[in-house]
């Protein structure tokens, strides 16, 4: 055996020994205290993630919220301005032409009063005023809110493709015109207008409407056959509508007040009487009179204090419109002026106040 294998198998038993002799290691790992501590870090960092995203999410509430009143705000207020602006619509008349004439039964009630371009009742003290004559609605309004009568063309109407021979002659429509037997008519050119109702029964199809006064199957009907002029092609005729605007109570969200619109008649077949938006709390209207007949408003007015309607060229509308979401709340009670009056609502819920100003149709020059 040689000199170099001897001393390895010498040195190895050596290095074996030297290796059993060292001491042992130290321990490694996290200690209790260490546990604890990140233990501590992580709680914390969770309050802090935890804090952060409640901030967040409050704030993402609350600015849904808002949008969500503001968008219920303008589409109240667009629904009610677009109307007012077609309020009073006799085609290419002003209100300095004679009065529109109106031939319908019952015409000075709600809904068939065409002759008068808008009106509107104030609940004061627990009683209307003007008396409110109730319109064709199951729900009572809320003494909360004005109520509001808009009348007002529905489309954009028919020209007449003939002549009269006489004030009781048929009009003569295109005959895909879609005029309904019942249907509510006015017929206008730029010197007068006729407001009538439709007695045959296929107006539309046969280009040809009848206005016979003691017609059956219509209602209300009309009380003479004779309109007031004999009108010509430069006329046209429109289908009426009147509208009705009131605060009643929500059937979406009980324990809130709505703004609902009551129509007559329905053309769409939809429902007459409609929920529009929900959280309205308050609504006042006051109206723009021309006490001079210049076409401008002169002073503002309430509904109890207008005396004549046919002045009335504008209207102030403002309501307080309130969120549906209760988490929302204030935290202290919070005071909205609207039409100079003070509101101080118990719920807490965010609120907001909107107004406009609609200009009647054909009332301004």
């Amino acid at each position: 055996m040689s000199m170099r294998m001897r001393s390895a198998f010498a040195i190895a038993p050596l290095r074996r020994r030297a290796a059993w002799g060292r001491p042992p290691l130290r321990p490694q790992g996290m200690t209790l205290v260490d546990l604890m501590v990140g233990m501590a870090i992580g709680l914390f960092l969770m309050a802090v993630m935890g804090a952060v995203y409640q901030g967040t999410r409050t704030t993402f509430v609350a600015q849904e919220s808002g949008a969500r009143i503001q968008e219920n705000g303008r589409f109240a207020m667009d629904t009610i301005a677009a109307d007012l602006r077609m309020s009073g619509f006799r085609g290419c008349r002003s209100t300095g032409a004679p009065d529109v004439n109106n031939t319908l039964n019952l015409a000075a009630t709600l809904p068939y009063n065409y002759a008068q371009q808008i009106w509107g009742s104030r609940s004061a003290a627990g009683a209307w005023s003007p008396a409110l004559s109730a319109p064709a609605s199951t729900l009572a309004p809320s003494a909360d809110g004005d109520v509001l009568v808009v009348r007002k063309p529905v489309g954009l109407g028919w020209s007449l493709i003939g002549e009269q021979v006489s004030v009781a002659d048929p009009l003569s429509v295109t005959p895909t015109a879609n005029f309904a037997l019942g249907d509510l008519l006015m017929v206008a050119d730029c010197a007068g207008a006729d407001v009538l109702q439709a007695t045959n029964a296929t107006p539309g199809l046969s280009g040809s409407i009848a206005h016979v006064a003691g017609a059956g199957g219509v209602a209300p009907g009309v009380s003479t056959t004779n309109l007031s002029r004999v009108y010509a092609q430069d006329a046209r005729v429109w289908r009426l509508q009147t509208v009705v605007y009131f605060l009643a109570a929500s059937l979406r969200q009980p324990g809130q007040t709505a703004l609902w619109s009551h129509t007559l008649p329905v053309y769409d077949g939809s429902e007459a009487t409609k929920e529009l938006v929900t959280g309205v709390e308050r609504l006042a209207i006051t109206y723009g009179v021309d006490t001079d007949g210049d076409g401008g408003a002169d002073r503002l007015q309430s509904a109890a204090a207008v005396t004549d309607w046919a002045q009335v060229v504008s209207a102030r509308v403002e309501m307080v419109v309130s969120g549906s979401d209760t988490s929302q709340t204030a935290t202290i009670a919070q005071t909205y002026v609207i039409n100079g009056a003070s509101y101080t609502p118990s719920a807490r819920r965010r609120r907001a106040v909107m107004s406009t100003v609609g200009s009647l149709r054909n009332a301004v020059p």
